[in-house]
Protein backbone atom coordinates (compact mmCIF):
# COMPACT_ATOMS: atom_id res chain seq x y z
CA UNK A 1 0.00 0.00 0.00
CA UNK A 2 1.13 3.54 -0.77
CA UNK A 3 0.09 6.50 1.38
CA UNK A 4 1.20 10.06 0.79
CA UNK A 5 1.04 13.11 3.01
CA UNK A 6 1.44 16.23 0.83
CA UNK A 7 2.70 18.69 3.43
CA UNK A 8 3.51 21.37 0.82
CA UNK A 9 3.73 21.59 -2.96
CA UNK A 10 4.59 24.76 -4.86
CA UNK A 11 6.99 27.66 -5.13
CA UNK A 12 6.60 28.56 -1.44
CA UNK A 13 7.64 25.15 -0.14
CA UNK A 14 7.85 21.46 -0.95
CA UNK A 15 7.67 18.48 1.37
CA UNK A 16 5.97 15.09 1.15
CA UNK A 17 5.85 11.99 3.32
CA UNK A 18 5.52 8.80 1.26
CA UNK A 19 4.56 5.75 3.32
CA UNK A 20 5.33 2.87 0.97
CA UNK A 21 4.46 -0.53 2.38
CA UNK A 22 5.29 0.69 5.88
CA UNK A 23 8.54 2.49 5.01
CA UNK A 24 8.12 6.19 5.63
CA UNK A 25 10.18 8.34 3.26
CA UNK A 26 10.28 12.12 3.58
CA UNK A 27 10.90 13.88 0.27
CA UNK A 28 12.32 17.42 0.60
CA UNK A 29 12.24 19.75 3.58
CA UNK A 30 11.06 23.08 2.24
CA UNK A 31 8.80 23.81 5.23
CA UNK A 32 9.30 24.79 8.86
CA UNK A 33 9.71 22.16 11.54
CA UNK A 34 6.46 23.22 13.18
CA UNK A 35 4.51 22.87 9.93
CA UNK A 36 5.93 19.42 9.28
CA UNK A 37 5.32 18.24 12.84
CA UNK A 38 1.74 19.49 12.69
CA UNK A 39 1.07 17.51 9.50
CA UNK A 40 2.76 14.41 10.87
CA UNK A 41 0.90 14.57 14.19
CA UNK A 42 -2.47 14.99 12.49
CA UNK A 43 -1.92 11.62 10.86
CA UNK A 44 -0.38 9.62 13.66
CA UNK A 45 3.29 10.11 12.79
CA UNK A 46 6.16 11.68 14.68
CA UNK A 47 9.81 12.52 14.07
CA UNK A 48 10.91 8.98 14.98
CA UNK A 49 8.55 7.44 12.43
CA UNK A 50 10.55 8.83 9.50
CA UNK A 51 12.79 6.09 8.09
CA UNK A 52 14.71 8.08 5.46
CA UNK A 53 14.90 11.56 3.92
CA UNK A 54 15.40 12.24 0.20
CA UNK A 55 16.36 15.69 -1.12
CA UNK A 56 15.73 16.60 -4.77
CA UNK A 57 17.89 19.75 -4.96
CA UNK A 58 19.10 22.78 -3.04
CA UNK A 59 16.67 25.55 -4.04
CA UNK A 60 15.29 27.11 -0.87
CA UNK A 61 11.70 25.97 -1.42
CA UNK A 62 13.00 22.41 -1.06
CA UNK A 63 15.57 22.73 1.75
CA UNK A 64 14.82 25.82 3.81
CA UNK A 65 13.69 23.68 6.76
CA UNK A 66 16.50 21.15 6.43
CA UNK A 67 18.86 22.46 9.09
CA UNK A 68 16.25 22.68 11.85
CA UNK A 69 14.33 19.53 10.92
CA UNK A 70 17.44 17.38 10.77
CA UNK A 71 18.10 18.17 14.44
CA UNK A 72 14.87 16.31 15.17
CA UNK A 73 15.06 13.55 12.56
CA UNK A 74 17.53 10.75 13.20
CA UNK A 75 16.84 8.94 9.93
CA UNK A 76 19.49 8.76 7.17
CA UNK A 77 19.40 11.44 4.49
CA UNK A 78 20.11 10.91 0.81
CA UNK A 79 20.83 13.34 -2.04
CA UNK A 80 23.09 13.80 -5.04
CA UNK A 81 26.80 14.33 -4.49
CA UNK A 82 26.54 17.86 -5.87
CA UNK A 83 23.78 18.74 -3.40
CA UNK A 84 25.73 17.19 -0.53
CA UNK A 85 28.77 19.30 -1.39
CA UNK A 86 26.76 22.49 -1.75
CA UNK A 87 24.97 21.98 1.55
CA UNK A 88 28.20 20.80 3.22
CA UNK A 89 26.21 18.07 4.93
CA UNK A 90 28.58 15.30 6.00
CA UNK A 91 25.70 13.32 7.42
CA UNK A 92 24.13 12.85 3.98
CA UNK A 93 24.72 9.80 1.79
CA UNK A 94 25.29 10.36 -1.92
CA UNK A 95 23.00 8.71 -4.44
CA UNK A 96 24.58 7.93 -7.80
CA UNK A 97 22.56 8.81 -10.88
CA UNK A 98 20.71 5.86 -12.37
CA UNK A 99 21.90 3.36 -9.76
CA UNK A 100 19.31 1.29 -7.90
CA UNK A 101 20.35 1.54 -4.24
CA UNK A 102 18.87 -0.34 -1.29
CA UNK A 103 18.59 2.41 1.34
CA UNK A 104 16.37 0.40 3.71
CA UNK A 105 15.69 -3.34 3.93
CA UNK A 106 13.83 -4.26 0.73
CA UNK A 107 13.41 -0.63 -0.31
CA UNK A 108 15.36 0.63 -3.29
CA UNK A 109 15.82 4.17 -4.62
CA UNK A 110 17.05 5.18 -8.05
CA UNK A 111 18.18 8.80 -8.39
CA UNK A 112 16.97 10.31 -11.66
CA UNK A 113 18.90 13.26 -13.05
CA UNK A 114 16.48 16.13 -13.75
CA UNK A 115 16.89 19.06 -16.14
CA UNK A 116 16.72 22.07 -13.83
CA UNK A 117 18.79 25.19 -13.25
CA UNK A 118 20.16 23.88 -9.97
CA UNK A 119 23.21 21.59 -10.21
CA UNK A 120 22.65 18.15 -8.77
CA UNK A 121 18.85 18.13 -9.17
CA UNK A 122 17.27 14.69 -9.04
CA UNK A 123 13.96 12.89 -8.95
CA UNK A 124 13.32 9.42 -7.56
CA UNK A 125 12.02 5.98 -8.35
CA UNK A 126 11.23 4.22 -5.07
CA UNK A 127 10.59 0.49 -5.05
CA UNK A 128 9.62 -2.23 -2.59
CA UNK A 129 8.82 -5.83 -3.40
CA UNK A 130 5.15 -4.82 -3.82
CA UNK A 131 5.00 -1.16 -4.91
CA UNK A 132 6.72 1.34 -7.19
CA UNK A 133 6.52 5.10 -6.70
CA UNK A 134 7.89 7.84 -8.96
CA UNK A 135 8.62 11.46 -8.05
CA UNK A 136 9.72 14.07 -10.62
CA UNK A 137 9.34 17.81 -10.16
CA UNK A 138 11.43 20.87 -11.03
CA UNK A 139 12.48 19.96 -14.55
CA UNK A 140 12.09 21.59 -17.95
CA UNK A 141 11.98 18.43 -20.05
CA UNK A 142 11.61 14.70 -19.46
CA UNK A 143 14.23 12.71 -21.41
CA UNK A 144 13.32 9.37 -22.95
CA UNK A 145 15.55 7.60 -20.45
CA UNK A 146 13.60 9.06 -17.54
CA UNK A 147 10.32 8.08 -19.15
CA UNK A 148 11.55 4.51 -19.59
CA UNK A 149 12.88 4.31 -16.04
CA UNK A 150 9.53 5.32 -14.53
CA UNK A 151 7.49 3.17 -16.89
CA UNK A 152 5.05 0.96 -15.01
CA UNK A 153 5.15 2.76 -11.66
CA UNK A 154 2.03 2.25 -9.55
CA UNK A 155 1.91 5.97 -8.73
CA UNK A 156 3.75 9.01 -10.07
CA UNK A 157 3.99 12.51 -8.61
CA UNK A 158 4.79 14.80 -11.53
CA UNK A 159 5.18 18.53 -11.96
CA UNK A 160 2.48 20.49 -13.77
CA UNK A 161 3.87 23.93 -13.05
CA UNK A 162 2.30 26.42 -15.42
CA UNK A 163 -0.22 27.17 -18.12
CA UNK A 164 1.86 28.55 -20.99
CA UNK A 165 -0.60 31.27 -21.95
CA UNK A 166 -0.96 32.48 -18.37
CA UNK A 167 2.83 32.59 -18.09
CA UNK A 168 3.49 34.29 -21.45
CA UNK A 169 0.87 37.01 -20.88
CA UNK A 170 1.32 37.28 -17.12
CA UNK A 171 3.16 39.85 -15.07
CA UNK A 172 6.44 37.97 -14.61
CA UNK A 173 9.49 39.80 -16.06
CA UNK A 174 10.82 38.52 -19.38
CA UNK A 175 13.95 36.91 -17.89
CA UNK A 176 11.86 34.86 -15.45
CA UNK A 177 9.43 33.75 -18.15
CA UNK A 178 12.40 32.65 -20.26
CA UNK A 179 13.85 30.69 -17.34
CA UNK A 180 10.59 28.86 -16.59
CA UNK A 181 9.98 28.01 -20.25
CA UNK A 182 13.53 26.76 -20.82
CA UNK A 183 14.68 23.14 -20.80
CA UNK A 184 16.07 23.79 -17.31
CA UNK A 185 12.90 25.41 -16.01
CA UNK A 186 9.55 23.82 -15.18
CA UNK A 187 7.04 21.56 -16.91
CA UNK A 188 3.96 23.14 -18.45
CA UNK A 189 0.51 21.60 -18.16
CA UNK A 190 0.73 20.45 -21.77
CA UNK A 191 4.13 18.78 -21.40
CA UNK A 192 3.07 17.16 -18.15
CA UNK A 193 -0.13 15.87 -19.74
CA UNK A 194 1.76 14.28 -22.63
CA UNK A 195 3.95 12.46 -20.11
CA UNK A 196 0.96 11.39 -18.01
CA UNK A 197 -0.73 9.92 -21.08
CA UNK A 198 2.43 7.98 -21.96
CA UNK A 199 2.88 6.68 -18.42
CA UNK A 200 -0.80 5.71 -18.30
CA UNK A 201 -0.38 3.74 -21.50
CA UNK A 202 2.49 1.89 -19.79
CA UNK A 203 0.28 0.92 -16.86
CA UNK A 204 0.48 3.67 -14.23
CA UNK A 205 -2.93 4.17 -12.62
CA UNK A 206 -2.44 6.99 -10.12
CA UNK A 207 -1.05 10.47 -10.75
CA UNK A 208 -0.61 13.51 -8.56
CA UNK A 209 0.08 16.84 -10.25
CA UNK A 210 2.57 18.83 -8.19
CA UNK A 211 4.44 22.12 -7.86
CA UNK A 212 1.71 24.23 -9.50
CA UNK A 213 2.53 27.91 -9.85
CA UNK A 214 0.14 30.06 -7.84
CA UNK A 215 0.76 32.91 -10.29
CA UNK A 216 0.70 31.11 -13.64
CA UNK A 217 -1.61 28.16 -13.19
CA UNK A 218 -4.87 27.00 -11.68
CA UNK A 219 -5.64 23.51 -10.37
CA UNK A 220 -8.61 23.12 -12.69
CA UNK A 221 -6.49 23.95 -15.75
CA UNK A 222 -3.80 21.41 -14.86
CA UNK A 223 -6.39 18.76 -14.10
CA UNK A 224 -8.39 19.42 -17.26
CA UNK A 225 -5.27 19.15 -19.41
CA UNK A 226 -4.17 15.84 -17.87
CA UNK A 227 -7.64 14.32 -17.94
CA UNK A 228 -8.16 15.34 -21.56
CA UNK A 229 -4.87 13.69 -22.52
CA UNK A 230 -5.95 10.44 -20.83
CA UNK A 231 -9.54 10.31 -22.08
CA UNK A 232 -10.75 6.72 -22.07
CA UNK A 233 -7.87 5.47 -19.90
CA UNK A 234 -8.36 3.84 -16.51
CA UNK A 235 -6.47 6.35 -14.37
CA UNK A 236 -6.95 8.53 -11.33
CA UNK A 237 -5.47 12.06 -11.48
CA UNK A 238 -5.50 14.60 -8.65
CA UNK A 239 -3.83 17.92 -7.93
CA UNK A 240 -1.78 18.28 -4.76
CA UNK A 241 -2.74 21.20 -2.52
CA UNK A 242 -0.30 24.02 -1.81
CA UNK A 243 -0.47 22.96 1.82
CA UNK A 244 -2.11 19.82 3.17
CA UNK A 245 -2.37 17.80 6.35
CA UNK A 246 -4.53 14.92 5.10
CA UNK A 247 -3.16 11.46 4.37
CA UNK A 248 -4.09 9.97 0.99
CA UNK A 249 -4.21 6.19 0.65
CA UNK A 250 -3.62 4.47 -2.67
CA UNK A 251 -4.83 0.88 -3.05
CA UNK A 252 -6.88 -0.77 -5.79
CA UNK A 253 -9.00 2.37 -5.82
CA UNK A 254 -7.74 5.85 -5.00
CA UNK A 255 -9.28 7.18 -1.80
CA UNK A 256 -9.32 10.96 -1.75
CA UNK A 257 -9.89 12.63 1.58
CA UNK A 258 -11.73 15.96 2.00
CA UNK A 259 -9.50 18.97 1.46
CA UNK A 260 -7.61 17.64 -1.55
CA UNK A 261 -8.01 19.91 -4.56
Amino acid sequence: MIKILPVASGSTGNCMLADIDGRRILIDLGVTASMLLSALSENGYGWDDIDAVLITHTHSDHVKGLEVCMKRISAPIFMSGTSKSKLMLDRATELSYGTRTEILPELWVTAIRTSHDCPGSIGFKIETTDSTFGYITDLGVIPEGTMALLSGCDCIVIESNHDEEMLRYGRYPAFLKKRILSDEGHLSNDTCSEAVAWFADQGTKHFFLAHLSQENNRPELALESARKATTGMDVQIEVLPVYGESLIEIEQQLQTVPGLI
